[in-house]
């Protein structure tokens, strides 16, 4: 009657135990991986949304301004300050140190009419890490450019 006991009683082996740890630890690490990259590429989306933002208000404000040559971000008064640099400018948002560069051309002219079409350029620059530190090649970097037109009496 003992060895009959034996037969019917369930239950688990090592085996089976360890075969479970085993899949649950390949899921766990799947899953926290997944969580990983998409933390990370939730920064990434957060930095180009902050660059995008800023790049826009900085190019509006200019434009408003005539595309000035002497276009300073400091007068608006929001963070901006002078690298020292030619046309390079310090400023965070949300966290984000960030180097912001003005750049502008004068992309056609008719002299006749007085008219001239200028390109201004702001480009964007962060570390990968959000952290702030000299630029280096592997950082990103945004541009936005628009075109305002200049009359004679502009500038």
């Amino acid at each position: 009657m003992n060895r009959r006991k034996r037969q019917f009683r369930a239950g688990v082996t090592l085996v089976e135990v360890a075969v479970a740890i085993v899949v649950l630890a390949i899921a766990s690490i799947g899953a926290i991986n997944y969580q990983y990259h998409a933390t990370r590429q939730g920064l990434v989306a957060r930095s180009e949304i902050t660059a995008t933002r800023v790049a826009q208000l900085l190019l509006e404000d200019w434009k408003s301004r005539g595309g000035d040559e002497t276009y300073d971000p400091a007068d608006l008064g929001l963070g901006f300050t002078d690298m020292q640099a030619a046309d390079w400018y310090k400023i965070t948002v949300d966290n984000l140190p960030m180097s912001v560069n003005l750049q502008w051309t004068d992309v056609a002219q008719d002299v006749a009419a007085g008219v001239t079409l200028r390109q201004i350029r702001v480009e964007f620059r962060w570390r990968v890490d959000r952290t702030d530190g000299a630029i280096r090649d592997i950082d990103p970097k945004y541009v936005m450019t628009t075109l305002v037109r200049r009359d004679q009496s502009s500038g």
